[in-house]
């Protein structure tokens, strides 16, 4: 699967962990960062 595909849906989860107060900001961040490694995104626009 394409990287971006596979890190637009990682990130659609991520978002809804956080929106659902399932996972704290620093939590998401870390996640979101590791995510981004591995998908090998180099910037984020949100």
């Amino acid at each position: 699967m394409n990287n971006l595909i596979r890190y637009s849906i990682k990130l659609a989860l991520l978002n809804q962990l956080i929106s659902k107060n399932k996972i704290t900001r620093k939590e998401y961040e870390a996640i979101k960062d590791e995510i981004m490694k591995t998908c090998k995104i180099k910037n984020s626009l949100s």
